[in-house]
């Protein structure tokens, strides 16, 4: 049977709490302790963006929220790879983060750059909200949504760089390991920033050759991800 569309939100949150939960246990498996202070703090910074997220688009988008969880047919080959590759990177990301800083403790930067990471966060939280708030086909996957109408947005972050919602992501990811205080944990951060890069190239693509209006859009805004750069 089924499920019913009204769950479609709730999954979608549920998959990011799991992601998190996943994530934070492999911080701790790392650092072979669970009383690590700095640990439980980023990680706490990471749940409460994380819920300010779900319930501004529950209360202001409910049916962005809804697509994100909603199963779709003919997932993109690159999109499968991104899904795989991401979630591996986040679980390297958490072990590299605990055997850096309290297993071996290869490296502990001073806690003054847990409030860059908390900036970094914010402006991460009040970007991709936004996104997906201006941006009623912010799906998961890559897919020309002729179901839904689908229509180039223009408005919003969408007026400055093609794909906000991957900037907001990266300044996410370059927010971890400021948060935990961990230097060795930006080689696997690297390796995500390298991925949402080469996602965001491929989304492009697949807009620009399938999707109309995007190519006008491109031409008026030609930034993809990083302002001025790119």
């Amino acid at each position: 049977m089924a499920e019913p569309s009204s769950l479609h939100g709730l999954r979608y949150v549920l998959q990011r709490m799991v992601l998190l939960a996943l994530f934070g246990a492999c911080v701790f498996i790392g650092a072979g302790s669970w009383t690590w202070q700095r640990g439980w703090a980023a990680l706490v910074v990471c749940l409460v963006a994380e819920v300010i997220i779900n319930l501004t688009l529950a209360i202001g988008a409910p049916e962005t929220l809804k697509q994100r969880g909603s199963p779709h047919d003919g997932v993109k080959p690159f999109d499968a790879f991104f899904a795989g590759a991401y979630i591996l990177l986040s679980i390297t990301l958490g072990l590299v983060v605990g055997m850096d800083c309290v297993r071996f403790g290869w490296s502990s930067l001073p806690w003054i750059t847990f409030g860059s990471g908390v900036g970094l966060i914010v402006l991460s939280t009040i970007l991709g909200t936004w996104a997906m708030l201006e941006n009623e086909h912010f799906e998961q996957f890559v897919r020309i949504q002729s179901d839904r109408s689908h229509r180039v947005i223009t408005t919003g972050p969408y007026r400055y760089v093609r794909h906000p919602g991957y900037l907001a992501a990266v300044l996410g990811t370059i927010a971890g390991p400021l948060l935990f205080g961990s230097l060795w944990s930006s080689v696997p951060a690297c390796l995500l920033l390298a991925l949402f890069v080469w996602r965001t190239h491929r989304e492009d693509a697949t807009l620009l050759e399938a999707l109309d209006g995007y190519e006008d859009y491109a031409e008026e805004t030609r930034y993809r991800l990083f302002p001025f750069v790119w």
